[in-house]
């Protein structure tokens, strides 16, 4: 058998997922993958020899790599609605698209992420070829076709299911084709024709999906746009919730501190996906400042987008100050991958610090898809997954924008290769 080798890297600061403050001259060990022994400097005996390879990133920081706890690898479109881009595009285009926007993510220190819908079997094709060496990708968590009421948000990923005995049957399905976890659409969302004031299943139905999926050693994560489905999903015992966006049947935001409440004692995870519609508002307000006026319907959308922004951040800060809410990072339909680092200088924004920020995207989030003992902090045991950065991202969260370099089981991540252009 083959000596894996041992790596020693060595950085100015170290921020290890569980310290709460920062190991400073820092040296890190890997055995291949693996982390072997994390110290400074100064206390540890430093291995050395021929067959040692030593890499210092001298004034450079060194942290845990991101999680993103929801993505859909599929899209990342630009301006295209959800039906344009499903009624263009083919499961083979979308499947490339997928692996490239993967790879950008890792690029932008995504480790690991959980793609949390997509239609047919385009992730698991996905994952399937990163395994065969076909393609760079972060660590993959897949739940494949979301389970959907006929007709419900994502229906065109082709998992519908109506009634207790159906949806036991779609998580039977899923899992069988390779999901690591079940994503419950549990009101309507973006996609046409659906409505995001008003829950998709019944509890009864919820509870049979998160029993099925518990009893197959699967965890459960549920979309949750109307107030009402979020107490719901509670009721039915999910082990996480998407956006948690408090929509009332009025179609306002309105936070339920009752309701918060529940989550916090539940211990229910919360992926807040504060970026989405984000670069959108953007965009919007942009152009109005250029040409000083915007179309009718672009004002409305604007008007919409700034409401939903705002509530995002909002209901975040108070899920987290007020209530002691697990809060791990997660970026959802953006626009472009690699996108990333957004997600958390609007987690700042909404008073948490830039400790808990970055706790909240790798110990955390690691703990929260199941990837805990893998990954998510930088110790002994864990295997090596890193990225270092240039600047201090206690000081400024937004050094993670900038990735000096990513690691992943105790390699260097390859850089993208270029886009290709068309004739």
């Amino acid at each position: 058998m083959n000596d894996p080798g041992t790596t020693v890297i060595r950085s100015n600061s170290l921020i290890d997922g569980k310290s709460a403050s920062p190991i400073r001259n820092a040296v890190v060990v890997l055995k291949g993958p693996l982390i072997v022994a994390v110290g400074t400097a100064e206390e540890m005996e430093v291995p050395r020899g021929p067959d040692v390879q030593e890499i210092d990133y001298g004034d450079a920081y060194m942290l845990p790599g991101l999680i993103d706890a929801h993505t859909h690898l599929m899209f990342g479109h630009g301006e295209g609605t959800y039906e344009e881009v499903i009624e263009r595009d083919s499961d083979e285009t979308m499947l490339l698209r997928a692996a490239r926007n993967a790879h950008v993510h890792l690029n932008a220190g995504v480790t690991a992420l959980r793609d949390c819908g997509a239609r047919n079997n385009i992730t698991f094709d996905l994952r399937r070829g990163v395994e065969q060496g076909l393609s760079v990708a972060p660590r993959l968590l897949l739940s494949g076709r979301p389970v959907t009421m006929t007709g419900g948000h994502f229906w065109w990923c082709n998992q519908e299911a109506d009634g207790v005995d159906a949806v036991r049957k779609a998580v039977r399905q899923l899992v069988r084709d390779g999901a690591d976890f079940i994503k419950i659409m549990a009101s309507g969302g973006g996609t046409a024709g659906t409505d995001n004031r008003l829950p998709s299943y019944t509890v009864e139905e919820l509870r049979a999906i998160v029993d099925e999926a518990h009893s197959l050693g699967k965890p459960t994560t549920a979309h949750c746009l109307a107030t009402q489905s979020i107490v719901n999903a509670l009721d039915a015992g999910v082990d996480s919730i998407e956006h948690a966006s408090f929509i009332d049947m009025s179609g306002s935001y309105k936070f339920e501190p009752r309701i918060a409440e529940r989550i916090a004692r539940q211990g229910v995870v919360i992926s807040p996906t504060v970026q989405t519609g984000y670069r959108r508002r953007e965009k919007l307000l942009a152009l109005k400042e250029r040409d000083g006026f915007l179309s009718k319907s672009e004002e409305r959308r604007l008007e919409s987008t700034h409401a939903k922004c705002e509530s995002q951040i909002e209901f975040l800060g108070k899920l987290w100050s007020d209530w002691g809410v697990t809060i791990v990072a997660g970026t959802d339909a953006i626009q472009a991958f690699g996108d990333y680092c957004l997600g958390l200088e609007l987690q700042v924004e909404a008073g948490m610090s830039p400790m808990d920020v970055i706790r909240s995207a790798t110990v955390e989030a690691a703990r929260s898809v199941g990837l805990g003992g893998v990954v998510g902090t930088i110790e002994p045991g864990k295997e090596a997954d890193l990225v270092v950065v240039d600047r201090d991202p206690l000081k400024d969260i937004r050094a993670l924008r900038d990735m000096r370099v990513v690691i992943k089981k105790g390699q260097i991540v390859p850089a993208v290769p270029a886009m290709a252009q068309s004739d």
